[in-house]
């Protein structure tokens, strides 16, 4: 890894693949304009006179509270940061369970690493990393079905990975609509508990997928991608074969240590 961590590589990696500040999806909120709806105490004039999103003007958004900008890169740097530092030690800590650790084994025939950029792999296909969709914000955060979360995990799905409930809990969730809803907000947002959960639940729904795919005579990761994305199938050659692209990028990916990766992370 060129002598970087894997927190630093997994965040390097998707400063590259994840074009921080260019989403116009994702949102900042602007202090200065305060939190009334119907009064901002800012200038609401445009920032620049071209007609791209980074130059309209603020506005209100009631799912964030207060008065919003397209999100700067800075501001989204700080976020993938975050995001980066709870990826990376939740698949140390999936990696590890199993060996002395209380917690569910989890069935990844790979590497920490491995396991680390598939995952990355899932959430630059599924949610590009935009804020909106790791809050879970309207009208786009969630998927067409509900999906919850940068990994945009189907409702239907999620309890089975929450490994830190009991069976009997897990299969309670699943049966309930109401429930799973609830679970699916606990997905959202951008703590290390709501992050943790969400790259758990993919992280071990891709192990399955991996497992179920293992003897269907395509390439794993193909297989594997094919069918968490596609939900039915390990041969979907629309998101095998891109995902499995991205993947391989990310794998042969050999980025230098830099001083925003550590500043980022301090």
């Amino acid at each position: 890894m060129n002598g970087l961590t894997l927190t630093e590589l997994v965040l390097g990696l998707a400063l590259t693949y994840g074009t921080p500040g260019r989403s116009p999806y994702s949102f900042e909120l602007v202090p200065e304009c305060g939190t009334a709806a119907d009064a901002a105490n800012c200038d609401l004039r445009p920032a620049c006179a071209e007609p791209a999103p980074a130059c309209r003007p603020p506005r209100y958004s009631a799912a964030r509270g207060g008065w919003v900008k397209m999100e700067t890169r800075a501001a989204a740097a700080r976020r993938f940061a975050t995001i980066a530092r709870t990826l990376a030690d939740t698949a140390t800590r999936l990696m590890a369970c199993g060996d002395g650790a209380d917690c569910e084994p989890l069935a990844w025939s790979g590497t920490t690493r491995s396991l680390a950029l598939a995952t990355l792999t899932v959430v630059l296909h599924e949610s590009g990393l935009r804020e909106d969709v790791q809050f879970g914000h309207p009208p786009l955060g969630r998927g067409p079905a509900g999906e919850s979360c940068l990994m945009q995990i189907a409702l239907d799905q999620a309890p089975l990975g929450a490994a830190w409930l009991g069976p009997e809990r897990r299969e309670a969730i699943a049966r309930s609509r109401v429930e799973r809803e609830r679970f699916a907000q606990s997905l959202l947002g951008d703590t290390p508990r709501a992050l943790g959960r969400c790259f758990e639940v993919g992280m071990r729904l891709l192990a399955r997928a991996r497992t179920s795919c293992g003897r269907a005579g395509v390439r794993w990761d193909f297989g594997m991608f094919s069918l968490y994305g596609g939900g039915r199938s390990c041969n979907v050659p629309a998101i095998g074969a891109s995902r499995g692209k991205t993947f391989q990028r990310l794998l042969a990916a050999r980025p230098e240590p830099n001083p925003e990766l550590s500043e980022l992370l301090r």
